[in-house]
């Protein structure tokens, strides 16, 4: 049997999985167990002794192609240790079966997209999550769950109606729907294909429409959307910014914005689920800088980020103001604390890796500027922290009784794969003198700030953008930018 005949096979096993699940609910929590560990297999066997078979190029028929490379590999692993995680939080073992069938779909409609090197196998992936989200987000129990549900859906079909537009547009001009056919695609094409797949990567503008929604839709969702879902975008972007330079400059460009963005938007939530959606546009913003690293930022962030949301279901109150006038319990405080500090770039954290990755591609001026910018997410991070320490927890009687009792294994997987994966993916630990000391002045800084800043935040509301008109708006704001960006590219003009 051919190592593609094997990869095919793996891609198959969710859909069949899902159909067993559903036949026979019975076997649906092995069944999500088994998916993500074969995923692990795969990507460890190609990380390891396979390596030497990358790239590997499967061509089903002539349209449709699927290409297993290093870049795709970080992808596959955050894919499998969010599911992995989201079923060992699970409580309910057969109540919920359809979620499971769901979520097997969903596993490999994922594993599929990081694997499609044609156009039209995106659009026909990215679809096919969006409509799997939609069910998993719906609650029934919690009727604010159905706008938010079907409000993502109207946004994932004007995503990407403007992506096959530009898809259509490198079709007529090229012929070919192969992925490298938008090398050399109009400059209009690639701006509909780089704006629809935003929306979809959770950036920038149009990645306004994120807040309200977790805040909305349960934690653990909350943790697929922003750890793996996200990914949807992220790396067909990827992909195309190392094939096309004026993907990779409109990447760029709005990633520093979406950096700043996101930033700016999270520090003024009180509410700790729109503060994480809101860090994860700025985090996104990140991992749109450079194609090459987008892979292991996403995976960087995916982790420590479905970290956080899981441990938000057993958290007392989602009130920021109310958390920082109290400890958050040890149980959940601990791995949270763990992963935001990945997420800020603490040396020995794959979010180092993933954030000197960045800085050695780009150039000086933009590497100096990006170096710093995780000032921001330190300022966002220690928001969490409370008012003072005590080492006696405040509200110790009523604490007991209002948090949640959550299972915290999967949390623990997912930040202990945080910090071992950096040893298993060769990145730097920055045990030196220099990234020690620039850590521990971005922390003084951030909690100097953010302390000065408390009060005042405390008392001011932000103005709504997240409206399903302010959506569209910013949308269409960002296709005007992108437009003005690609003619200036087009004369000459590039960023250094």
């Amino acid at each position: 049997m051919t190592a593609a005949s094997l990869i095919l096979g793996w891609l198959l096993l969710p859909a069949i999985a899902a159909f067993l699940a559903a036949l026979l609910p019975k076997l649906g929590r092995g069944l999500l167990f088994a998916m993500p560990g074969l995923s692990l297999l795969v990507a460890a066997c190609y990380l390891g002794p396979q390596a030497s078979l990358l790239p590997l190029t499967i061509s089903v028929n002539p349209a449709v192609t699927l290409q297993l490379d290093t870049p795709q590999l970080p992808f596959v692993l955050l894919n499998a240790l969010v599911l992995l995680a989201i079923a060992l939080q699970e409580t309910q073992q057969h109540s919920r079966h359809l979620r499971v069938v769901l979520l097997l779909v969903l596993h490999g409609a994922l594993n599929s997209i990081y694997l499609a090197a044609d156009l039209v196998s995106i659009y026909v992936a990215i679809e096919l999550i969006s409509i799997v989200s939609f069910l998993l987000m719906v609650d029934l129990k919690h009727r604010a769950s159905l706008w938010v549900a079907f409000r993502y859906l109207l946004l994932g079909d004007l995503a990407m109606q403007l992506f096959l537009l530009g898809v259509l547009i490198v079709y007529a001009t090229s012929g070919s729907f192969a992925i490298n056919a938008a090398a050399g695609a109009p400059g209009v094409a690639i701006v509909l294909m780089v704006v629809g797949l935003l929306i979809k990567s959770e950036a920038f503008l149009p990645g306004f429409w994120l807040p309200k929604t977790h805040a909305a839709i349960s934690a653990d969702m909350s943790a697929l959307l922003s750890g793996s879902v996200v990914t949807a975008g992220i790396a067909p972007l990827s992909q195309l910014g190392l094939i096309n330079a004026q993907a990779a400059q409109l990447m760029l460009i709005f990633g520093l914005l979406s950096v700043v963005i996101g930033g700016v938007g999270a520090l003024v939530q009180d509410d700790i689920k729109r503060l994480l959606a809101w860090s994860t546009v700025s985090q996104m913003g990140f991992a749109l800088l450079v194609p090459t690293a987008a892979g292991l930022y996403a995976l960087a962030h995916g982790l420590g980020k479905a970290a956080l949301f899981l441990g938000v279901g057993g958290l007392p109150t989602r009130s920021i103001r109310s958390l920082q006038q109290q400890n958050i319990p040890g149980r959940i405080g601990w791995p949270m604390l763990l992963a935001g500090l990945s997420l800020i770039g603490l040396p020995i954290s794959l979010g180092y890796g993933a954030k000197e990755a960045l800085v050695q591609a780009l150039p000086p001026p933009v590497a100096a500027v990006v170096g710093w910018l995780g000032l921001i997410t330190a300022l966002v991070l220690v928001k969490l922290l409370p008012d003072r320490w005590s080492s006696q927890p405040a509200l110790a009687e009523t604490r007991s009784r209002d948090i949640p009792a959550i299972p915290v294994t999967g949390i623990w997987v997912l930040c202990g794969t945080l910090y071992v994966l950096t040893a298993v993916l060769n990145q730097p630990l920055g045990l030196s003198g220099t990234p020690l000391l620039k850590t521990a002045l971005v922390l003084g800084l951030a909690v100097i700030g953010e302390r000065m800043v408390r009060p005042s935040l405390r008392g001011w509301r932000p103005p709504d953008l997240e409206r399903f008109r302010a959506i569209v708006v910013a949308t269409g704001l960002t296709l005007l930018l992108a437009t003005v960006i690609s003619n200036t590219f087009s004369m000459g003009a590039a960023l250094p």
